[in-house]
Parts: C-alpha cells; structure tokens; sequence
C-alpha cells in the first residue's frame, strides 16, 4: 500500500493529510489531523483526475468496535454515516495483528446518505484476536479500517491476582492468565528479585524480605503490576 503525505498551510493552520490507498485515479481514501494544535478540521477526499472532479469516499466510517460477549466469542460492531457504492465487507482476523485471514463477509447498503449499524460475532475465538474491515465497493477498489483487539476471558489481565495479600509467612501464590510470557518480582528499589518465563497459570513464590515488593506479568494481552506487602 503506497502512502502520500499532502501538507496544506496558512497564517494560522497547518494540517496534514495521508492517503490510505492509491487507485488509478488518484487519492482513494484519506484521512486528516492537525499539526499546529487548537484548531480541528475534517473533510472527505475522493479520487482526482485532469478529467474528473472530486468524488466522494465511498464510505464514512466513524466507529469499529470489537467486545467479548456472555459466551465467550467477539462481537464486532461498526457505524458508517454515509455510503456510496458499498458492495460490502469482508471480516479479517489474525493472532498476531499482521496475518490476516477473511472469516466473513456483511454486504453493505449501496449507496445511504443515513447511519447504517453493521455487526459480526466470531465465535471461534479461541485465543487474543485482531480485527480489521476490508471496504470494498462495486467496481471492485477497497480499503481497510483500523484494527482491533478482543481479549478472551482466559487470557485476560482481570485473572492476574495474588493471594494473601498481604503476605503472612513470605510465600504468596499468583494466579495468572493464560499466554503469559514472564512473572517478575521486584523490590521496592526496582530491583529484580525474581523472574519465571513460561510461568504456569499459577505460580508460588518467596519474598526475600518484609516490605513492598512488585510482581508484574507480561502476557499477549499486555502487561499488569501489582503490589506486594510483607509487614
């Protein structure tokens, strides 16, 4: 995908605008954002060329959201304010947020001047997922959204806890959810005590001391840090 940064400035503004895909027409979707601070603009830019005038974007999107439902699956939600040949969507998903594969598809409204409401449950969501859309209109050109992140409930940073808390006779027992990556134990200096990589879903570990100790996890879900006290 090719990227076109287009700088447009004034007296008192300077904004900045960046071509999210390139078709042989010209400029097929963008966005803006603004550079100078305390003053915000939006606009639609369509494809150009010597002898076209501007089109619109084919389709306004102004949300994608992804939450984890009741029964443990992603729903997938978004919003468009405005569509102009939308043939439709098609769902990607990948694990590491680069490989994508299509598991789905939702036809869109064609052409709609009002809010249209889309959604799409996986209910194969077995691990930490991302998200994106693949716009794609009727003459066959296509964009992408930003992407997103639905956790499971197994693996989300929620299940990190330490018990007892405090601690009474230096042991303490952490439960951690599952895909993480390292348990570290840290002194109240920020020194490492101790650090498990692989760390099963619960771990014992001793305090060396009384005091405030921190023990963080890093997991496919991100990072989390709790204190620790021995009295």
């Amino acid at each position: 995908m090719k990227n076109i940064y287009l700088t447009v400035s004034s007296l008192l503004i300077g904004l900045a605008a960046q071509a999210q895909s390139i078709s042989p027409g010209g400029i097929y979707a963008a966005a803006n954002y603004n550079q100078s601070g305390g003053v915000s603009l939006e606009w639609v830019l369509g494809s150009i060329n010597s002898f076209s005038s501007l089109s619109p974007l084919p389709v306004k999107l102004i949300r994608f959201d992804g939450t984890l439902t009741a029964e443990g699956s992603a729903k997938l939600e978004w919003e468009t304010a405005e569509e102009y040949g939308n043939k439709g969507f098609e769902i990607q998903k990948a694990t590491d947020a680069v490989h994508f594969e299509n598991i789905g598809w939702v036809d869109g409204a064609g052409d709609a001047k009002n809010r249209n409401i889309y959604q799409f449950v996986d209910n194969q969501l077995a691990t930490t997922s991302y998200y994106r859309l693949k716009q794609v209109d009727f003459d066959e050109k296509f964009s992408f959204s930003k992407i997103i992140r639905v956790i499971p409930h197994n693996e989300s940073l929620d299940r990190f806890t330490v018990y007892p808390n405090p601690v009474k006779d230096g042991k303490v027992t952490a439960t951690l959810p599952e895909r993480s990556f390292k348990l570290t134990l840290f002194d109240k200096t920020g020194r490492q005590v101790k650090q498990i990589t692989q760390p099963q879903t619960q771990e014992q570990l001793l305090l060396p001391g009384t005091g405030s100790f921190l023990l963080n996890i890093e997991s496919v879900a991100g990072n989390k840090t709790i204190q620790v006290v021995q009295p």
